[in-house]
């Protein structure tokens, strides 16, 4: 893997911000939302959701998630898999909390819907991914090795 096709992934991922977040409930059900994100350089996932979720609920019961990103326009997308777990440190919560508040209030039409809820019931959310594979489908070369590029995480 080249480090150019790690950076067009970082890009990728930093120049969206909506992504659909794949779960497990404890009955074994499967689950899928869309969230509002941001992240870092190491590909890790930061968002909001309420206690009272279907989606916290089924990370508490299983830890274990699934992430996409995915564009029309250009037909790229990122795929991972990860741990989802609470963020809980003031610290660690401020310095990310300033960038979700600014994605979750982007729309000048519409704030996301979670800005309509009371924030006392909101709880801050990291993926730790294990995987990440980039897809880019606008590459100029044909086949799945040129497609196809498994991001190694540190």
């Amino acid at each position: 893997m080249t480090s150019d096709k790690k950076a067009e992934a970082q890009a990728f991922l930093k120049a969206h911000n909506v992504g659909m977040l794949a779960t497990v409930g404890a009955d074994g059900k499967p689950r899928a939302s869309i969230v509002h994100y941001v992240s870092d350089e190491h590909f890790n996932i930061y968002f909001l959701t309420l206690f009272a979720s279907r989606k916290f609920a089924a990370m508490r019961a299983n830890p274990a998630v699934a992430f996409t990103i995915g564009a029309r326009e250009i037909p790229q997308t990122i795929q991972m898999e990860g741990a989802a777990s609470e963020l809980t440190h003031a610290d660690e919560k401020k310095e990310h909390i300033t960038e979700l508040m600014k994605v979750l209030t982007s729309n000048s039409t519409y704030y996301a819907p979670l800005m309509k809820l009371d924030p006392s019931e909101i709880v801050m959310m990291w993926i730790k991914p294990t995987w990440v594979r980039w897809g880019d489908y606008a590459s100029l070369e044909s086949g799945s090795d040129n497609i196809f590029t498994e991001i190694p995480i540190s």
